[in-house]
């Protein structure tokens, strides 16, 4: 099944665009007792999901790897650090063409940061999902060297998923004979990294971040409020949860 199929049934099911349809079927069905139930079920589905409080909720969950210290990751025998992409900007005007999206910057710049700590170099991991300009890992490869000043060892730049990472990177690792890895992703997207990573035969310590959930936090009444972050945030912790399930359907 191509990557575009795949995120445009993704674009049906998750929130907004399941919880629309459940909606609209609602009102198609407004005369019946289910229609109104369809409807209501909508309605406070997409309250539920828009919440900070819901969506902090849904990245517990996932945010199971704790925070790596330095003195781990020093002491951990790592010889490379690989980071996984998240994402582009194409034909970015005020950069002359295409650049790192927000979330693949936090990735890479934590990269950075742990490279400049620890001495290891980076593997940046990722293509060009819509088949068009620069691949990711390019991308990565450029802002690592020029802006943060970290060498880089090698890039991946044909993957289009995690798993495609996962695979991939192996042959890049396998080929520099490196055996064991710092792996950079989103707290929330670890879980499912660390899947793939693992079923390819990596060595990876994990090394998340940008994490959501904070467990120490009290409750506002600002975090029942509807917000459009916690949609955002709701949507990525969901596409983790069905993307877990949907690599253990196709394993």
């Amino acid at each position: 099944m191509s990557v575009e199929l795949v995120r445009a049934i993704e674009a049906l099911i998750l929130p907004p665009g399941g919880l629309l349809l459940l909606g609209l079927l609602g009102l198609l069905l407004s005369g019946r007792t289910l229609g109104k139930a369809l409807v209501f079920i909508a309605l406070l589905g997409t309250y539920l999901v828009s919440t900070p409080y819901v969506s902090s909720l849904l990245m517990a969950g996932l945010e199971r790897y704790p925070a790596l210290t330095i003195s781990t990751a020093r002491a951990s025998g790592a010889q490379a650090i690989l980071v996984l992409g998240a994402g582009r900007r194409l034909d970015a005007p005020e950069y002359g063409g295409d650049t790192l999206g927000s979330l693949h910057l936090e990735r890479v710049r934590y990269a950075a940061w742990l490279a400049r700590h620890t001495g290891l170099a980076v593997i940046p991991s990722g293509g060009a999902v819509s088949g068009r300009g620069t691949p990711e890992a390019r991308l990565a490869k450029t802002v690592l060297e020029e802006e943060f000043g970290v060498k880089v060892a090698a890039v991946e730049d044909t993957s289009r998923t995690t798993r495609e990472n996962a695979r991939l990177a192996k042959e890049v690792l396998d080929r520099l004979r490196i055996n064991r890895v710092l792996l950079v992703t989103h707290a929330w997207h670890m879980p499912r990294a660390m899947d793939v990573i693992t079923e390819a035969g990596i060595d990876a310590v994990p090394a998340p971040t940008a994490f959501r959930h904070k467990d120490d936090e009290e409750s506002r009444i600002s975090d029942w409020l509807p917000a459009a972050s916690g949609m955002l945030y709701s949507r990525y912790a969901l596409h983790e949860y069905t993307g877990r399930l949907w690599y253990r359907i196709t394993d």
